[in-house]
Formats: structure tokens, C-alpha cells, sequence
């Protein structure tokens, strides 16, 4: 009998029946990792903007930018010119590599839900770090570091906040990546960290709809541009190329500069861009507010959508020719022609 309800749960669900939105307001909370800049600053101010839910927004540094201006929000007025009845942003500090700052993040929420009639809404697992080079390049301290934040750190703080998310029915939304889709070249340690976090994610929405919790994966676009995950690219391809052995820089050398030469665009620490995508905040909507979200939800340009579609057809050969279409950065055949060239 109880396999019968499953399957007719099932079927309902798939043909969508039931699906209505749900109202939020101050009282709705929701806890946005990797808040500093990027998409994570966008979403958070989008929840406490649009959606006027009480945001925890973490960030891994309190000084930087986006951190100050989420911090900005929970001092003033209301537009209305009366003062705030409660802060709706909170700004916390939090670290995904250090198990005593995501314990802590954990005290804080259980203070604040138990001192207040809030409500937890959802967790965004959106944090995360990526190193671009040849896996042979990479030191294994950055190959850890990107499994250690965006997926072992992203399952620790889901761990350490289930029992709060399962008391209040929230929901958990991981943001992964089209790399967790399609395996690209020069990101492989990275592509393996949101694969697998697609994965876990599957899951854990299996393990959770008993419960009545929802699991979501939600799929961005490219915003490598607007945010600081790649910040510190210049300084990781510095460490690689020290790390070198004289074959490797023998072989590598001219390939390896005029690589990163054409990432520079990407190092440095960026002001918080609030993303003005209004596709983009429309799906983000729909997986946190809808009682019956998608499990998946994918924003992309036209140009992903055309490549994803490609990758899902074509045979090995011409997939692995389109991957190195679709990241259109130098290849050691393409440098190797200008060397000789010049």
C-alpha cells in the first residue's frame, strides 16, 4: 500500500499537479553560502529585496565589499521612512574548510530560530572555488582545495543544519555547474567537485522527500566573469609553474604562459555585481518558493543550451572536439604553431 501512495505521489508530481506558489516574508529565512560577490551576493540581495525574507547571507571574508554592503542593509529605514522592525540581513562569517566555523554558523541559527517565530525556509549551497590548468599542472593542495570546498564542505554544513532544515520542512538548493554536466578541459578537478556534488545532490532528494523535504540543483549560467571565484587565478598558475620540473617546463613553457596570459581577465577581486537577470532570479524563485520545485533547474544562454544539447548526442570523439570548442582557450597545438611561427 505504502509503495501505491509512492508511486501515485509520483505520477502527481509529474504531471505537475498541485503546484502553487508560496507566500514568504520577514518571517521566511534563508541561508546563502559564498555571499561575498557573484551569484551568491545577487541572490541574497534579491531574497531580502524582492522577496523581503530575512536573509543570513555568509561570506568567507566580513571585510570584503559584498560583505559590507549586505552589512549596509540591516542598518536604516525602510523605504517607507519607519525604522527596520527586525534586521532582515544578517551577514555571517563562514568557512567552509574549517569545521569550527560551520559549527558555529549551526549555534547561531538555532539561537536565532529559537529566540524568534522565523521560520527556515532553505539552505543555498552556493560557495565554491575553481582553479583553471591541466590537471598535471595543479598542485595537489589546490586539487583538494576545490573537492574540500565545493563538495566536502558543502556536505558538511548540509550535515551539521539538517536536523534545523528537517524540523522546519526547508529546503536545500544546490547551485552546481555545467561542468558537473560535461567534463571540460582545464577544470578537471573542479568539474569532478560539482559532478559529484550533482550527484550527492540526487541523492539526498531522494533520501529527504520522506521527510517532506525538497532537494533542488540549480544550474547557472557562466557568471565566472562577475564574481571572484577565480580571483586568485594568477597566483595558483605562479605556484604551478614553480612546482615545475625542468621537463615539464621544457615541454609546457610557451603553452603554460600564453594560457594564463588569456585567463588574466579573471585574477584580481571584483566590486559585487547584483546580477540583473531576470530569468535568472524568476527559476531561483521557483526552486525556493514553489511547493513542488523542478529537481532541476538550468539558466543558460543560447550558447549552452546549443553545446549542452550537442554534448548529448554526439559520439566521444566529436563531444571531446566540441568541449575544446566550447572553452575556446589556447591549446598547446594552437601555441606550438605560434612558436614556430615566430
Amino acid at each position: 500500500m505504502s509503495s501505491c501512495r509512492q508511486l501515485l505521489r509520483a505520477l502527481k508530481r509529474t504531471l505537475g499537479l498541485g503546484r502553487r506558489q508560496l507566500s514568504v516574508d520577514e518571517r521566511q529565512v534563508v541561508l546563502v553560502t559564498g555571499c561575498d560577490s557573484g551569484l551568491g551576493h545577487s541572490l541574497a540581495v534579491y531574497c531580502y529585496r524582492a522577496l523581503n525574507m530575512t536573509v543570513i547571507g555568509c561570506c568567507h571574508n566580513l571585510q570584503s565589499q559584498g560583505a559590507r554592503l549586505l552589512q549596509q542593509m540591516s542598518t536604516g529605514e525602510d523605504d517607507d521612512g519607519t525604522e527596520r522592525r527586525r534586521h532582515r540581513m544578517l551577514t555571517w562569517q563562514l568557512d567552509l574548510l574549517q569545521p569550527a566555523s560551520i559549527e558555529q554558523v549551526q549555534v547561531k541559527l538555532e539561537q536565532l530560530l529559537s529566540n524568534n517565530d522565523y521560520q527556515l525556509m532553505a539552505l543555498v549551497n552556493n560557495a565554491g572555488i575553481m582553479c583553471f590548468g591541466e590537471f598535471e599542472w595543479q598542485l595537489p593542495s589546490q586539487i583538494e582545495m576545490q573537492i574540500n570546498c565545493n563538495l566536502l564542505g558543502t556536505m558538511r554544513l548540509t550535515r551539521q543544519l539538517l536536523p534545523l532544515l528537517r524540523q522546519h520542512r526547508g529546503r536545500i538548493i544546490n547551485v552546481t555547474s555545467h561542468c558537473g554536466l560535461q567534463a571540460l578541459p582545464a577544470l578537471a578537478p573542479y568539474a569532478a567537485s560539482k559532478a559529484a556534488l550533482r550527484i550527492w545532490n540526487d541523492a539526498l532528494r531522494i533520501e529527504l522527500q520522506q521527510y517532506g523535504m525538497e532537494v533542488v540543483n540549480f544550474i547557472p549560467g557562466s557568471f565566472v566573469m562577475d564574481s571572484n571565484i577565480a580571483a586568485r587565478q594568477q597566483q595558483h598558475a605562479q605556484q604551478m609553474l614553480e612546482a615545475f620540473s625542468d621537463e615539464q617546463l621544457a615541454h609546457y613553457g610557451n603553452y603554460f604562459r600564453q594560457f594564463n596570459e588569456y585567463l588574466n581577465m579573471l585574477s584580481g577581486f571584483k566590486p559585487p555585481n547584483k546580477l540583473r537577470d531576470d530569468g535568472l532570479h524568476s527559476k531561483f524563485k521557483d526552486a525556493l518558493t514553489n511547493t513542488q520545485p523542478a529537481a532541476l533547474y538550468i539558466h543558460e544562454p543560447w550558447r549552452y543550451k546549443i553545446y549542452r544539447w550537442l554534448f548529448g548526442i554526439c559520439p566521444a570523439p566529436l563531444t571531446d572536439w566540441l568541449a575544446v570548442r566550447f572553452c575556446a582557450m589556447p591549446s598547446y597545438e594552437s601555441t606550438k604553431g605560434k612558436e614556430l611561427r615566430d
